[in-house]
């Protein structure tokens, strides 16, 4: 174990990056689907130069898993797309992969991976069939514990073999049943055994637009279901008394179509009434029925995209449709699989035992990131789509980008296949998405404006929508807490002058920084920044009903809620601080679940930059790699509570904290900090995982991994890097030092309000 006074250093950038063995993912064309005439765009195929032991032939770099042209699925709905180039690589003996034994103590090896103690663990496998750490939010609960120490618990850690920077992670690392750990990040997803061994790596269509997250393998496959309101209305709009076709269930015959096929729309042909599309060009429908009526007789299709309903004289079906055969439940089976989002646009499966790709298809133009998450439950993969480019995105501001990133639909796909199963337009766009599992089969989700959603998982149909503040913007994402059955909002108050406490923060008149009719309109000033004012509310998570608002003094980030059992309650964890901006005070704060009321607080860390640690350092490194210039996560990860009421969170000034009181102590008053790492770059928004007797948790350039029990390893052997080996570039962090204990003095004392040029949190 590391010395007393030696203090471990563990963001993995600390370390020299070794110029051999390097892993790269060329750029390859990529085909475009057949009949959406989309412009190809650029993917990244994983290949790599690797030397073998000395003395033997050069192997493979790793096996190259060709995806095959993927078939057009009849029913399926979904996006066809030929894959001839290899995304996956799986990595060998000899690939440079399984070095680990070979590699001394501290030195990292021709994959980027560091070990920090030497050891042999069996893996642990879950009996249940479940995962460990499925997705980011952990919906399993808090069932293991972390890690006790941060300093001296490392066992090893990854970053990019070609240097910490080149490269940003998405998301939290995540557990399958055998404790591998997968972690997502802007070139490839990659897969790690509980040594550190790489076993395989995937290059998606583009960068990740959301974490990724696990689902167990699925035979089920899911038809659109239409929202009865909207069933209403289309009956309206089509005809008045077609509702009263005949839907037998014998089936009805009619030239080469039957009820029950499934028919795909022909190239050239769709159609359009009141200014919706019922159904366009390679649109998959249903034929639920057949009716009579003067004109002859006509065929009802429910199409799965669009969840409208149409009629079709029975002579013109074979002029405009294709008759497909249908796809029963019970002959698709598929294995469990990871599925992810990428900012071009396309949703993905890859197989966990051989990171094959199972399927993938093309959910929209393009997927604003990165931010939230990707989910999967009962058949259905939520996922947020449809980059925000109409006046809902756009701020009204004086500025020169009057577009906020964010998505306006939230869609469900078949797990099977990726099929479009429903659609949901949001009222404000998302940006945070991260979808929750609520009662009676719902999905949870707040916009940026904190208005909370609650659709039905199957159908998409909307269960009801409360809350939200016009015109405010937020990072922070919803939580739930089951056992009281309440949904958490977190978001903006209304921008005036009244919701800042900072004295100057943007001077005395409100009315005239928020006011769009006065010239030139609303201010940047009038925006989210540090000191401004949020709120937490808790709704009834079945009705929508609104049991209690708290106001928050800066502008709320994150939250969880668990037991945190020295004080024996549930508690609401809230996290606050505005992000990469210079003077952000932040607060961490534990609330009554109930009733909202505060049973502690404490203060966090100060960001004395305009950025989150590392992203200053890195920016020209990642734009030469062709990646994003900064990782720009949220002020505080997403606090994860474990098994023994301990709270563990990232910070953006690059520390990692546990939370907690010392044992033996109970009550509020002995909540205090119990471990401290400090890695030099900030967190993601989703960082931390558990497993059995491991902790992993996600920067913004590396992946880090603890052991969580207490027994030494066997030769007792360990490797660290002093304080006093590490020179930090200057203002990396909070100044021109790093220090275990942040600085709370300002280095720069702010004056005059944002956007009047004096003030150092003016944007740059």
């Amino acid at each position: 174990m590391a010395p007393a006074g030696v203090h471990l250093l563990v963001a993995l950038q600390l370390l020299p990056a070794l110029a051999i063995g390097v892993l790269r993912h060329a750029s390859a064309s990529e085909r475009t689907a057949g009949g959406l005439g989309r412009a190809a765009r650029a993917d990244r195929s994983a290949s790599a130069a690797e030397k073998s032991a000395a003395g033997s032939e050069r192997a493979a770099a790793g096996a190259r898993v060709a995806s095959a042209a993927e078939r057009l699925e009849a029913g399926a709905g979904r996006t066809a797309r030929a894959a001839t180039t290899a995304r996956t690589t799986r990595y060998s003996a000899s690939s440079g992969g399984q070095d680990t034994k070979t590699t001394s103590l501290g030195k990292m090896n021709k994959m980027g991976v560091t070990r920090y103690k030497r050891q042999a663990r069996q893996k642990t496998k879950r009996s249940d069939g479940k995962f460990f750490w499925p997705d980011p939010v952990n919906r399993e609960g808090e069932v293991y514990s972390g890690a006790t120490d941060l300093l001296d618990n490392i066992s090893w850690g990854w970053h990019h073999p070609t240097g910490v920077y080149s490269t940003i992670p998405v998301g939290s690392p995540l557990f399958d049943d055998e404790q591998n750990i997968y972690i997502g990040s802007d070139d490839a997803i990659r897969k790690f055994d509980v040594t550190g061994t790489i076993l395989w790596s995937y290059a998606p269509r583009g960068q990740l637009a959301a974490a990724p997250t696990l689902m167990l393998g699925s035979s089920r496959r899911l038809a659109a279901r239409v929202d009865s309101e909207e069933v209403a209305e289309e009956e309206n709009l089509v005809r008045p008394d077609w509702a009263s076709a005949n839907e037998s269930a014998n089936p009805v015959v009619f030239n080469q179509f039957k009820v029950g096929d499934l028919v795909k729309v022909k190239p050239g042909f769709g159609y359009r009434a009141d200014g919706k599309d019922l159904y366009k060009a390679g649109d998959v429908g249903t034929i639920t029925g057949v009716m009579q009526d003067g004109e002859g007789s006509r065929a009802v299709i429910s199409w799965t995209r669009s969840g409208h309903k149409s009629m079709v004289k029975l002579h013109a079906l074979q002029d405009r449709f294709l008759r497909v055969q249908q796809q029963r439940t019970e002959a698709a089976t598929l294995p469990s699989m990871l599925v992810g989002s990428t900012t071009s646009g396309f949703v993905f499966a890859i197989d966990l035992a051989s990171g094959e790709e199972l399927w993938v298809t093309w959910a929209s133009n393009d997927i604003a990131g990165v931010k939230g998450a990707v989910a999967g439950k009962d058949g259905i993969i939520v996922v947020a789509t449809d980059k925000c480019s109409d006046r809902y995105c756009y701020r009204y501001r004086n500025q020169t980008n009057p577009l906020t990133p964010g998505n306006s639909k939230v869609r469900g796909l078949s797990a099977v296949d990726g099929t479009a199963v429903w659609e949901f337009k949001t009222t404000s766009p998302v940006w945070n998405m991260v979808p929750l599992w609520g009662p009676d089969d719902t999905v949870l989700f707040q916009d940026w404006e904190g208005r909370l959603y609650s659709l039905d998982l199957l159908t998409g149909g909307l269960r009801f929508k409360v809350g939200g503040d016009i015109g405010t913007h937020t990072h922070a994402a919803a939580t739930y807490d089951p056992g009281h059955n309440i949904a958490f909002a977190l978001g903006m108050r209304h921008y005036n002058v009244e919701n800042y406490h900072m004295d100057d923060a943007i001077g005395t008149d409100g009315g005239k920084y928020c006011n769009p009719y006065v010239a030139p309109g609303i201010l940047i000033n009038c925006w989210t920044w540090p000191g401004g004012r949020g709120f937490v509310r808790g709704y009834n998570a079945s009705s929508g009903r609104m049991i209690w608002d708290r106001a928050t003094p800066e502008p709320p980030a994150s939250a969880a809620t668990g037991m945190l059992t020295s004080l024996g309650h549930t508690r609401l964890v809230v996290t606050m601080a505005f992000n990469c901006r210079f003077n952000s005070p932040s607060q961490i704060w534990a609330l009554d679940p109930n009733n909202g009321d505060i049973r502690w607080m404490r203060d966090g860390p100060t960001l004395w930059t305009n950025q989150c640690a590392g992203d200053r350092e890195g920016a020209d490194i990642r734009r030469a790699m062709g990646g994003r210039a900064t990782c720009y996560p949220n002020s505080w990860s997403l606090p994860v509570i474990d098994a023994q009421g301990d709270v563990y969170v990232g910070h953006q000034v690059g520390v990692l904290q546990r939370w907690g009181t010392p044992t033996g102590l109970g009550g509020a008053r002995n909540v205090q900090l119990l471990s401290t790492l400090t890695t030099g770059v900030a967190f993601q928004d989703a960082s931390i995982a558990f497993s059995s007797d491991l902790m992993a948790v996600s920067t913004c350039t590396s992946l880090m991994v603890f052991q969580t029990y207490t027994e030494q390893f066997a030769n007792g052997t360990s490797w660290s890097v002093s304080h006093d080996e590490y020179s930090p570039s200057a203002g990396m962090v909070h100044g021109d030092e790093v220090s275990h204990n942040i600085s709370e003095t300002p280095h720069i004392v702010p004056t005059g309000a944002p956007g009047s040029g004096s003030s150092p949190w003016d944007v740059r």
